[in-house]
C-alpha cells in the first residue's frame, strides 16, 4: 500500500513539473531543427497567438530548456544540451 501511494506521489510531481504540452512541442520542434527563428515557430504553430508564443519561449528560456541567441530580428532559439 505504501509503495502504491509513493508511486502516485511521484506521478503527481512529474505532472506538475512537466511543461505544458504546447511547450513540449515547441522544444521538440527546436530540437528537431537545431536552431529556429520566431517566424519559423510562428508558422509551425499557426493557431497560437504571437504573444502567447513569445510568452512560452520566454518561460522555456527561464526554465533553462532553450536558449535565446541574438537580439531583435536576428533572434534564434536552440535547445540547451544536457551534456
Amino acid at each position: 500500500m505504501d509503495s502504491l501511494l509513493s508511486m502516485q506521489r511521484i506521478k503527481n510531481i512529474q505532472l506538475r513539473s512537466s511543461p505544458f504540452p504546447r511547450r513540449e512541442e515547441i522544444v521538440a520542434t527546436i530540437r528537431d531543427n537545431n536552431m529556429v527563428s520566431f517566424a519559423f515557430l510562428s508558422r509551425q504553430f499557426r493557431l497560437v497567438p504571437p504573444s502567447t508564443l513569445h510568452f512560452d519561449l520566454k518561460q522555456l528560456a527561464k526554465a533553462g530548456l532553450i536558449q535565446k541567441k541574438g537580439s531583435t530580428r536576428g533572434v534564434v532559439y536552440t535547445v540547451v544540451s544536457n551534456t
